[in-house]
């Protein structure tokens, strides 16, 4: 049911981003938009916290305005408290960011809020305040004027199903799940409580000392994000994949889409040119996306690939949880292209110390490196892979560099090639310029000649 929840939200929260984008809506329309994408965070928060309930869930640590989360959740609690417990905000000015996560602390806050209303069957004062605690800690406090508790009482409140409640009434999980999150979020919390006259808990928070780049309620424009980089999409459920696919157009990218494993692959195979990205639900239909990312990898190793779960996945590579925004998505997805738009080099040598030397010179400088053992192995990868330019060694024991330039001038006439080489005095680096060689390096060569040569023949 929960996987299914979110699916939902995350194809209503996304849809709704996208129309706040718009700059042609009226401001009717733009105060409408702006309310369901409130309804439809809360409503994130609130499957999310029945996942936490129900079991472990990882946190989702992200930079948070402690401000803006108690004023969210006193505007909510008001609706929810009855009309004698007086509700009030202290909000510090100029509070730095805390790192935690932005579904987890706001239900912490809410089981906060829930003891203190039972606390106070008769009516009260509730008081949630943010402070600086110090150049490391954000404070958040909830205090009440309730029956507060005896110590013998506050010693076992975070005993896992100790209550103090009515059978049935409370489960005597959520002050042990309040401090599971303080704790897991680097942070500590003290209780303060005196029989007869209300309780204070404190919640220390770390700070990032960041700013916040974006005021809540703004849609901040944006560009669109890809370059008609290719994407493959493979969801099953329809919606889910509906708003992808848009999202994804939205953002600038080339999309092509299945609804199962099976689909994926036969787009695949129809598909001549580079696919940069694979975006998979973690459970398809008729097979897992860790499964078809493996068969897809045979005959396209580098394919990067991206898992969406509502759930904890098990995958070796990256997972986007539902519910997400467009935000979301589009942001993971530029992520993993501009890691993958590093200029790629194939480095061609049946040397094995000068492989490693190269290798890490070319790395240290930005680059990625692939390496081969001689030109039967180099024409094989760039068969099978999108490589930026070659260097090569031109004697070596099986197929040498000179065969394989004029080999690779003929299958990729486009493909820059640079030649090394210390034998006969550099006699073979002059017939590697006369095969169109874009530079020559003599053996041995320093690594920031190396590097030099790269950045010229490829501008950057």
């Amino acid at each position: 049911m929960i996987h299914d929840l979110n699916n939902l939200l995350t194809v209503i929260n996304g849809y709704n981003e996208i129309l706040a984008a718009s700059s042609e809506l009226p401001d009717k329309a733009r105060h409408c938009i702006a309310a369901v994408r409130a309804a439809g965070q809360r409503a994130a928060t609130l499957a999310h916290a029945l996942m936490t309930a129900g079991r472990a869930v990882p946190l989702d640590p992200r930079q948070l305005d402690a401000n803006l989360c108690v004023s969210e959740l006193v505007t909510l609690v008001r609706q929810l408290l009855p009309a004698n417990i007086e509700v009030s905000a202290v909000l510090a000015p100029d509070l730095p960011a805390v790192l935690a996560d932005p579904c987890a602390i706001p239900q912490v806050l809410l089981n906060l809020v829930m003891n203190s209303r039972d606390a106070m069957p008769g009516g009260g004062k509730l008081e949630i305040e943010t402070a600086n605690a110090s150049a490391e800690y954000v404070l958040l406090s909830v205090k009440d004027t309730g029956s507060g508790m005896d110590d013998a009482t506050r010693r076992r409140i975070f005993e896992p199903f100790y209550s103090t409640k009515t059978p049935g009434s409370g489960s005597g999980l959520g002050l042990p799940m309040v401090q599971h999150v303080v704790n897991e979020s680097g942070g500590f919390l003290s209780v303060e409580s005196v029989e007869g006259q209300g309780t204070t808990v404190r919640i220390y928070l770390p700070s990032t000392h960041a700013g916040l780049a974006v005021v809540d309620g703004e849609t901040p424009s944006r560009a669109p994000a890809g370059s008609c980089e290719s994407i493959l999409l493979v969801e099953g459920d329809a919606d889910l994949r509906g708003f992808m696919r848009d999202a994804l157009a939205h953002s600038g990218y080339a999309v092509l889409e299945g609804a199962s494993a099976a689909e994926a692959e036969e787009l695949s195979a129809g598909l001549a040119d580079t696919l940069d990205l694979l975006v998979t639900n973690v459970a398809l239909p008729d097979s897992t996306g860790q499964q078809l990312v493996d068969r897809l990898r045979q005959s396209r190793p580098a394919l990067p690939a991206l898992f969406v779960s509502s759930q904890d996945a098990q995958t070796a590579g990256d997972v986007l949880a539902t519910p997400f925004t467009l935000s979301d998505l589009e942001g993971r997805v530029r992520t993993i292209l501009a890691g993958r738009k590093r200029k790629r080099i194939l480095f061609v040598d049946d040397n094995e110390q000068v492989l490693i030397f190269a290798g890490e010179v070319l790395r240290d400088a930005g680059y990625e490196v692939l390496f081969a053992e001689d030109g039967n192995v180099a024409l094989s990868v760039v068969e099978r892979e999108a490589v930026d330019l070659v260097i090569t060694d031109l004697v070596m024991r099986e197929r040498e560099g000179l065969d394989t330039m004029m080999r690779l001038r003929e299958t990729h006439p486009g493909l820059p090639v640079i030649a090394v080489s210390g034998a006969f005095g550099g006699a073979f680096l002059r017939s590697a310029a006369i095969l169109g060689a874009r530079a020559t390096l003599a053996k041995p060569f320093q690594g920031e000649d190396l590097v030099e040569a790269v950045r010229k023949v490829l501008g950057s």
